[in-house]
C-alpha cells in the first residue's frame, strides 16, 4: 500500500456521523444546503488534512420508515430508516423544517423518537422550523433558540419555555443549535465545519460554495442592502451593490449621482422618493452592517473594523453606533462577538 493510500485508509477510520432526519413535507433546501456542505468537505478534508488528522463526515439521510421521502416541492428524498441506525453513534443530528412557517408540519412519531433519541448526539441542529419539532421533543427547554422570523412568534406561542430569538442568522445554547431558514442553513452548516475544522476550512467551503460572504450567528436576518432593493424598484439596485464594495471610500452625493448617472439634484430627490431616506443614511446603515461582521471576528481591532467598514477612525465608529444602537463598538462585540463562547 502506497503512502497516499495508507493516508486515506487512516483518515477512513475516523468518523463524525451526522445523520440528517426527513419526513412528508420537509423543505428540501433545509435538507440539500448543510448535506452539500458536508459532503464538499470530505473532498476539501482530502487537500487541507492529507494526513487523516480529523475524522472524516459520514452522512446520512433517515427517515422514521427509510424509503423515499417527498418534500414540500414534491421531489422525492431517499431514506434510510432510523431503526438502521439503532447500534450507530450519531454525533450530529440535523432537523429540518417544512412549511407553512406559522404551522410546520410536526409528526408525532418523529418526535417520539427525537424525546427518547435526541439527547444522545453531541450536537442537535434545528433548521429553520425543526425546533418545533426538538421543542415538542422537550429538547430545547429553557434554552435560547432562533427560527425563521416569520416562524418565531409561533414558536414562542406554542413553547414559551424557549427564549426565542428571531433576529440571529442562528445561534448555539450549548449542545442545540437553532438557524432561520432556507439559506441560513448553510450558515449554521458552516459554523458546524468551523467548530469542527477550523476557520479557514470554513471560509475556504464559503469560497467554494460561492458564497458571498461567511455570515456570523448574530448577525441579523434583516439586511440593510437587501431592505433597500427592497424599499424602491431596480433603478439603485446597481448603486447599491456598488456602495457595498467601495464602503472605504468617500462617497458624496454627487459621487453617487454620476455612479448612478444623475445629475445631483435629480438624483437626490428620486434616492429619498424612492428609497425614503437619504443616501447618507443609506451609506451609514451599510457601514454599520458592516462593522458588525468585523466586530465579531476574532482579532480584529477597533481601528481596523473603522477603517474597513469606512467610518475611518474610532470616534465615528462609536457615534455611530451609540447614535444607531445606543452601545459603543466594544459592548456590542463582548455580546455578539462569538457564538463558540456559550
Amino acid at each position: 500500500m502506497g503512502e497516499r493510500d495508507a493516508r486515506r485508509t487512516r483518515a477512513t477510520e475516523k468518523k463524525h456521523r451526522i445523520v440528517v432526519l426527513a419526513f412528508d413535507r420537509v423543505t428540501l433546501s433545509d435538507i440539500a444546503g448543510p448535506v452539500d456542505v458536508f459532503h464538499l468537505t470530505r473532498d476539501l478534508l482530502e487537500q487541507i488534512d492529507a494526513a487523516g488528522r480529523f475524522p472524516r463526515y459520514e452522512l446520512i439521510v433517515a427517515s422514521l420508515e427509510g424509503g423515499p421521502i417527498t418534500a414540500s416541492s414534491g421531489l422525492q428524498i431517499n431514506t434510510t430508516a432510523l431503526s438502521d441506525l439503532a447500534e450507530c453513534p450519531i454525533d450530529t443530528l440535523i432537523v429540518p423544517g417544512g412549511g407553512p412557517p406559522s404551522d410546520p408540519p410536526i409528526p408525532p412519531a418523529l418526535v417520539d423518537w427525537l424525546r427518547h433519541e435526541g439527547d444522545k448526539p453531541e450536537r442537535i441542529c434545528a433548521v429553520c422550523t425543526g425546533i418545533f419539532l426538538v421543542a415538542e421533543a422537550g429538547l430545547a427547554d429553557g434554552l435560547r433558540a432562533t427560527t425563521h422570523w416569520q416562524a418565531a412568534r409561533a414558536l414562542a406561542k406554542r413553547f414559551p419555555q424557549i427564549l426565542v430569538e428571531a433576529d440571529p442568522i442562528f445561534l448555539r445554547d450549548g449542545k442545540l443549535w437553532s438557524s432561520a431558514g432556507f439559506t441560513a442553513g448553510l450558515d449554521l452548516a458552516l459554523a458546524l465545519l468551523e467548530q469542527d475544522y477550523g476557520h479557514n476550512a470554513a471560509i475556504q467551503m464559503a469560497r467554494n460554495l460561492v458564497m458571498f460572504m461567511k455570515r456570523p450567528g448574530g448577525q441579523s436576518q434583516f439586511s440593510a442592502p437587501l431592505a433597500s432593493q427592497a424599499a424602491g424598484d431596480v433603478t439603485f439596485d446597481k448603486l447599491h451593490a456598488w456602495i457595498m464594495d467601495h464602503l472605504s471610500d468617500d462617497l458624496p452625493v454627487a459621487r453617487l449621482a454620476e455612479q448612478a448617472g444623475m445629475a445631483p439634484r435629480t438624483f437626490f430627490r428620486r434616492y429619498v422618493a424612492q428609497i425614503g431616506r437619504t443616501p447618507a443614511k443609506t451609506i451609514e446603515l451599510f457601514r454599520l452592517e458592516a462593522a458588525c461582521r468585523q466586530l465579531r471576528l476574532p482579532n480584529q481591532s477597533l481601528k481596523q473594523v473603522a477603517l474597513a467598514s469606512g467610518f475611518g477612525d474610532e470616534q465615528n465608529l462609536r457615534r455611530a453606533f451609540v447614535r444607531c444602537f445606543g452601545v459603543i463598538p466594544q459592548q456590542f462585540r463582548d455580546r455578539f462577538g462569538s457564538y463558540t463562547q456559550h
